[in-house]
């Protein structure tokens, strides 16, 4: 009886190196599920930049809008100051109408003022 018996392998590590259908399905699995969330975030971020830019588009009109409404404000103010301008030069002249044709100032009524 004499069966020789060979003693247990000593170099035993804790990582086995036998590949096995269960991990690599596990493996490929996980590397698909990785890829598709990846996928996903990468959508959803480039779904937001479409929105931020859009926003910005409509923000860009918006205070164009803003700056050409000044821009003729501006223009009314300054044509309207004009105006007011003009106006006070009348009223002006006409005061001095007034003063230089009062009963005290001309020669021909001097005389009935005192």
């Amino acid at each position: 009886m004499s069966v020789s018996q060979h003693p247990p392998d000593t170099r035993r590590s804790w990582f086995d190196g036998t590949i096995n259908i269960p991990t690599v399905l596990s493996v490929m699995f996980a590397a698909v599920s990785a890829t598709g969330f990846c996928i996903g975030l990468y959508n959803n971020v480039s779904q937001r930049v479409l929105l931020l830019e859009e926003r910005d588009r409509q923000q860009e009109v918006h205070f164009q809008a803003i700056e050409r409404d000044q821009a003729a404000l501006r223009s009314d103010v300054k044509d309207q100051l004009k105006a007011i301008g003009s106006d006070i030069k009348d009223t002006n002249s006409k005061l001095d109408q007034l003063l230089y044709n009062r009963a005290g100032v001309r020669p021909e009524t001097r005389g009935w003022t005192r």
